[in-house]
């Protein structure tokens, strides 16, 4: 009963296939690659941090400043409107501004400078820095990050999207071998369970002992435990894959048996088998490409932390004109120049960022050579693992064969009186064994090969 109520709650939530059809790794990649949420959210990932670069460039927006100022009453009544844009530039920490001002009414004389002709005053400049904020300021800096930070998302993104195929693959791999498995205790089970009738017709003829069909009942429990354990092993495998394998529309997809494909295919994967220099392989690595990109962040805040040393000299030149009738002190066209310096004394605030961002990126170094180190012994072994596995591969086929060659002699022998039962059995076990064996070789080939795969970087993107 529970067993129904298992298989009734993966038929809600999962969609379980019915086609027949072999399913290769091919597909499971690319639904891997379109569908896994680990790669939706990693894509979601560079979506947030290409907006976040938008965000920071809204700081260089133009902005349009209104003030309308009114008084009543009193020995001066007046008012004046007035109006500034302003567009901050990238260069220089400059801004550029224009405006537009026009008073009306009387105002005292500390106040004069509120006073325009009665067309207004028309007004724009430039403002700039020298020394502190001329190559970067605040704004830039943030800029900067946000760039860097959308630059790492996207070495993760790919990053994730060899790791998650490399995933996918092992998953597949393991729902083959344990498929193929689950065939080969299928077959065992077979054969004993086909030699009982035949004992069983014998023994009612009475020219066999009745122990053997015993003897022969102990090895098929002894086999459908067996097939039991690969059955569920097989099932388990199904699940895991479908967190790689899913549909269209995002669903986990479980696979069927009759879906599997031959088991020689686990011999024959292609992929790029690129004889790739170490050193170039790891100035393409994306793990060490994100890291280098944290470095050139790092970088940045310090020219930003050093520029702080530095004396700030702000720079501004405005230009206005009054028009139309008024005062003659307002005709003509007003020119100024303004500059502004500002010196830190006190230097605990900078010296301390500056120092605590040059220890940030030592250890950031730390971590790129211990990733380049490690990134060179994982290609090595898994090469030498690799060619290991094919060798034993080989051998397997060998004791396949061997195996199978004993069995059929030794059924043969049995069947003309000169051996025993319980040496059959022990040369069906043997083939069996020598079966499951090449399975587990060709799994640890699959397995090795994709984890090398992920590290040369040969997943499609």
């Amino acid at each position: 009963m529970k067993r129904i109520l298992y298989f009734i709650f993966l038929l809600l939530i999962l969609d379980v296939q019915s086609s027949t059809e072999p399913l290769t790794l091919d597909v499971v990649l690319k639904q891997t690659r379109e569908q896994a949420p680990k790669v939706l959210a990693s894509l979601e990932k560079v979506t947030s941090a290409r907006e976040k670069v938008r965000a920071a460039e809204g700081a260089f927006d133009a902005n349009l400043g209104l003030d309308y100022d009114r008084r009543e009453g009193g020995k001066y009544p007046g008012e004046v409107y007035k109006g500034k844009i302003e567009k901050p530039l990238q260069a220089f920490g400059a801004k550029v501004f224009g405006g537009y001002r026009k008073s009306d009414g009387t105002f005292p004389v500390y106040e004069g400078k509120r006073v325009t002709l009665d067309e207004g005053e028309v007004m724009a400049g430039l403002s700039f820095n020298l020394l502190r904020n001329f190559n970067i300021d605040e704004k830039r800096l943030k800029l900067g990050l946000s760039e860097f930070g959308l630059e790492k998302s996207e070495w993760q993104n790919k990053e994730t999207l060899m790791k998650l195929q490399k995933e996918g693959s092992l998953a597949y791999w393991s729902w083959v071998a344990s498929g193929h498995m689950l065939k080969v205790s299928q077959g065992l089970l077979s054969l004993a369970e086909n030699r009982q009738v035949a004992f069983e017709k014998r023994i009612k003829r009475g020219d066999l002992a009745a122990l053997y069909a015993v003897e022969n009942r102990q090895y098929i429990v002894k086999r459908r435990t067996k097939v039991r354990k690969n059955q569920a092993e097989f099932e388990m495998a199904a699940l895991y894959l479908s967190l790689y394998w899913r549909n269209d529309k995002g669903i986990p997809q479980i696979a069927n048996f009759s879906q599997l494909p031959n088991l020689d295919l686990m011999e024959k994967t292609d992929f790029n088998d690129k004889k790739i220099n170490i050193k170039n392989l790891m100035s393409a690595s994306f793990t060490l490409q994100s890291l280098n990109t944290e470095v050139k962040a790092i970088e940045k805040q310090s020219e930003f932390f050093e520029s702080r040393f530095l004396p700030e000299v702000a720079v501004k030149y405005e230009v206005a004109r009054d028009r139309g009738q008024g005062s003659s002190t307002l005709i003509g066209t007003e020119h100024k120049v303004m500059v502004g310096v500002n010196i830190p004394i006190e230097r605990n605030l900078l010296k301390g960022n500056s120092a605590a961002n040059r220890a940030q990126k030592r250890i950031l170094e730390h971590q790129i050579r211990l990733t380049q180190d490690s990134l060179r012994v994982k290609i090595n072994q898994l090469k030498t693992k690799l060619s290991a596995a094919v060798d034993i591969i080989q051998n397997t086929k060998q004791e396949v064969s061997l195996g199978e060659q004993l069995e059929k002699g030794e059924k043969k022998k049995f069947r003309s009186g000169a051996s025993d039962y319980f040496v059959v059995n022990l040369r069906e076990q043997g083939t069996f064994d020598a079966r499951l064996k090449r399975i587990e070789a060709l799994f640890t080939y699959q397995e090795t090969l994709a984890k090398y795969r992920e590290l040369l970087m040969d997943y499609k993107f």
